[in-house]
C-alpha cells in the first residue's frame, strides 16, 4: 500500500512539473519578463561574490608566498581586531623614519629589512605609451624579498641613479614579449632605464594581474628616488627575521625599538603574515556581506514580480482551477501547481543568471586586473536562493489559487 502510495506522490509531483512547465510556456513573453529580475539579481550576486572570492584567494598566495616571518611596519596604531586606529595616516603623512628603519636592522634576528617609499603617478614610454603600477622606492633587499624570480637581467645597487625593475606585466603592457631590459621608462617626468624584469608570479597569473599584485610593482632605487621626487617617504617598513627568531616572539622588541625613536608614542603598527591575513579576510567577508545586501535587493523586487504575476495568473485561470477541483483535485494538489509554478520560474531565472555571470566573469578575468571565481558552494548558494525566493513569493498566490471555491470558479468568465 505504502508503495502504490509513493508511486502516486511521485506522479503528483511529476503532474505538477509537467503542468506548471506547460502553463508557464504558454505565456513565454510574460514568464520571460518576470524571470527578468531573477536573472539581474543573480548575475548582480554571484558576479561581485565571485570577484571578492578572487582577490581574497589573489591576496592570501601573495602573503602566504612572502613568508611565515615576514613583517611589515605601517605609520598607524592598530586597534586590537586589525583595522588602522588612524585610516588616513596610511595614506598620508607618514610616521617612520629612516631612523625606525637603522634601529630596527640592528636588532638580533632581523634577517633583511627594506624602506617602502609609495610613488603615484604613470611608467610611460617616450612614444605616449602608458600603464598603471605600483611604484615604489626600495633598496635591493626590498625587491629580492618578492618571491617571484627575475626573468631578464638583473637587481639594482642600493648605491646606482636612474634604474629600474619592472614587474611581469607593467613589462608585457609596455614592451610585450620583447626584452625590456636596457629600455627607458619615465615615472614623475624623469627617465630609468630598465635593468631587470621580474617573471610571471606562479600559479594562476592572477598575482600578476592585479593593480596591488606583485607581478605589477616597479621597483626604483629609493636613495636616488628621494632626491628626483619631492615629497616621498617611509611609508612602509618590510622585513623578514631569521627562522631561529619567529616573526610573533620579535614583536614586543620592535614595538619596544620603534617606541623609543617616536618619544613613546605608538603611532605605527606591526601586521605579521597572519595579522594581516586576517585583517584581509576581514575587510573582504564586510565589502562582500555589503554588496550581497545590495545584490539581494534586486532578488527582492523580482520576488514581488513572480508574485505579482502569479497573483494575475491565478485570476486567468479561475476556471481551469474549478474544473481540476471538480474532477477531484485537492487543495494541496492546487496549491503544489503554482508553487512548483513559482520555484520552476525562479529556477530557471537563476540558471539563466548563472550562465551569464560565468561569461562576464570570464570576460573580466579577461579585459582587467581581476580573476573571479565561480565556485561549486557559490552556483549551490545561487540556486538555493531561488528556490527559496520561489516558495516564499509562491506561497500568497498558491494559497489563493488553492482555496478557490470549485462552483464559484466554474462560474468565473
Amino acid at each position: 500500500m505504502s508503495k502504490n502510495r509513493g508511486s502516486g506522490i511521485f506522479s503528483s509531483s511529476s503532474e505538477n512539473i509537467t503542468s506548471a512547465w506547460r502553463a508557464l510556456r504558454q505565456n513565454w513573453l510574460r514568464t520571460s519578463l518576470t524571470m527578468s529580475g531573477i536573472v539581474v539579481g543573480v548575475i548582480s550576486i554571484v558576479t561581485l561574490i565571485a570577484i571578492l572570492k578572487g582577490v581574497k584567494t589573489e591576496i592570501t598566495n601573495q602573503v602566504s608566498d612572502l613568508g611565515a616571518n615576514l613583517v611589515i611596519v605601517v605609520p598607524s596604531k592598530l586597534e586590537e581586531d586589525g583595522p588602522p586606529f588612524n585610516p588616513m595616516a596610511m595614506m598620508g603623512i607618514s610616521s617612520l623614519t629612516d631612523e625606525d628603519v637603522s634601529t630596527l636592522k640592528a636588532l638580533p634576528g632581523v634577517a633583511e629589512i627594506s624602506p617602502v617609499l609609495i610613488i603615484s603617478g604613470l611608467v610611460e614610454l617616450t612614444g605616449g605609451k602608458s600603464t598603471s603600477a605600483a611604484v615604489v622606492g626600495t633598496n635591493r633587499q626590498g625587491v629580492v624579498m618578492n618571491p617571484t624570480p627575475m626573468e631578464h637581467g638583473r637587481y639594482f645597487f642600493d648605491h646606482e641613479k636612474s634604474v629600474c625593475v619592472l614587474g611581469y606585466t607593467p613589462s608585457m603592457k609596455l614592451f610585450g614579449t620583447t626584452n625590456a631590459v636596457g629600455k627607458v621608462v619615465r615615472v614623475q617626468d624623469h627617465d630609468w632605464t630598465v635593468v631587470g624584469v621580474m617573471a610571471k608570479p606562479k600559479g594562476n597569473g592572477s598575482a600578476g594581474g592585479s593593480f596591488l599584485g606583485l607581478g605589477n610593482l616597479v621597483y626604483l632605487p629609493d636613495g636616488y628616488a628621494r632626491i628626483l621626487i619631492p615629497g616621498v617617504q617611509v611609508n612602509r617598513i618590510v622585513l623578514r627575521t631569521g627562522y631561529k627568531y619567529p616573526a610573533k616572539t620579535m614583536l614586543s622588541s620592535m614595538k619596544n625599538a620603534i617606541m623609543k625613536n617616536h618619544h613613546g608614542h605608538e603611532d605605527f603598527g606591526l601586521i605579521t603574515q597572519e595579522k594581516g591575513l586576517d585583517l584581509v579576510v576581514k575587510l573582504v567577508n564586510m565589502a562582500q556581506s555589503l554588496l550581497v545586501l545590495i545584490a539581494a535587493i534586486s532578488l527582492f523586487v523580482a520576488g514581488v514580480g513572480i508574485m505579482n504575476i502569479m497573483l494575475v495568473t491565478v485570476t486567468e485561470r479561475t476556471r481551469e482551477i474549478g474544473i481540476r477541483k471538480t474532477v477531484g483535485a485537492r487543495r494541496s494538489d492546487i496549491f503544489q501547481q503554482f508553487i512548483t509554478e513559482a520555484v520552476i520560474l525562479s529556477l530557471i531565472g537563476g540558471m539563466i543568471g548563472l550562465a551569464i555571470s560565468k561569461i562576464v566573469c570570464v570576460l573580466i578575468t579577461k579585459f582587467s586586473p581581476l580573476t573571479p571565481e565561480i565556485t561549486p558552494s557559490l552556483i549551490v548558494m545561487a540556486l538555493l536562493v531561488c528556490t527559496i525566493v520561489g516558495v516564499f513569493f509562491g506561497v500568497t498566490p498558491a494559497i489563493r489559487a488553492s482555496a478557490l471555491n470549485p462552483i464559484d470558479a466554474l462560474r468565473h468568465d
